[in-house]
């Protein structure tokens, strides 16, 4: 499948404006997506990125400014609606931290589109620098999952069906995943109400009440640096505090938990983040 009409790639820049003009070179290099195709949203930065990728722009990249950081799902909202507004059917939420090094990387997850209709999202497998395997979140997880089956489901989550170089799985990663732009107008784009964390499994649930599906391409995978801009930007106490509430909006607005298991679920994920060293 050809990607220069109809997939355009969204980067959403927050400071980090040179990781995100080293990550339209991947794109451009390793997949051959022109630079016209590449929309970069620069997230009211408090820093000189607005400038810089400006003055930058030499290459025609697609630049926005928003004048207000609303968070991850509203700045990737802006890019996504204008993509759609502008032609393309397919966007690429794209982290500027993630490593690509198979030229055919964008093709291959197109095609998985072309096996279901109701596939709405696909991304590859995702490993770590370190060659660690990110769970694939294969099924939607129950109470017993987030809280003393935690360890269990690490596992599980990762074992999928193979139906030929795709598995269904619940939710997508969020690093890097191509949508089906009219599925997404219909569920009206990402949730904004979280600033940060847990846009993926929100988006899974508002796919699922519309009968659409999340897709993993086992038939090539990238590289995620992951949460260097989050790292490298937030103090760990107020990350953990950001996840906290994005977790209770995902609990209780689309599982509908109670306030005992919101509670008891939002202890046990602190737990895990302490440990991963969030």
């Amino acid at each position: 499948m050809e990607t220069n009409n109809i997939l355009a790639v969204i980067i959403l820049n927050y400071l980090t404006w040179e990781d995100t003009l080293a990550e339209a070179d991947i794109v451009h290099n390793i997949c051959g997506i022109p630079y016209g195709n590449i929309y970069i949203i620069d997230n009211a930065s408090p820093n000189e990125s607005k400038d810089e990728l400006i003055s930058h722009n030499d290459k025609g990249y697609r630049l926005i400014c928003s004048d207000v950081n609303k968070g991850y799902a509203a700045g990737n909202n802006v890019g996504l609606r204008q993509a759609l507004h502008d032609g393309y059917k397919f966007g690429w939420v794209l982290n500027n931290d993630v490593i690509i090094e198979d030229p055919d990387f964008a093709n291959k997850i197109l095609k998985v589109f072309e096996k279901d209709p109701n596939i709405a999202v696909v991304n590859s497998d995702i490993y770590s620098p370190d060659g660690h395997l990110f769970n694939r979140d294969a099924e939607r997880p129950s109470f017993f999952d987030m809280t003393i089956g935690m360890m269990r489901y690490k596992k599980r989550g990762r074992s999928t069906i193979d139906l030929g170089g795709y598995s269904y799985v619940y939710r997508p990663q969020g690093c890097s995943m191509i949508l089906d732009l009219q599925k997404l107008k219909q569920i009206d784009w990402f949730d904004e109400h979280t600033f940060l964390y847990c846009e993926e499994p929100i988006l899974a649930e508002r796919l699922i009440k519309l009968g659409y599906k999340v897709a993993c391409c086992t038939e090539t995978s990238c590289i995620h640096n992951h949460s260097t801009t989050v790292k490298n930007t937030l103090q760990k106490k107020k990350v953990r505090k950001i996840i906290s509430e994005s977790f209770t909006y995902y609990l209780r607005e689309y599982r509908k938990f109670n306030k005992i298991q919101v509670f008891v679920a939002n202890a046990f994920n602190q737990i895990k983040y302490r440990i991963l060293g969030n």
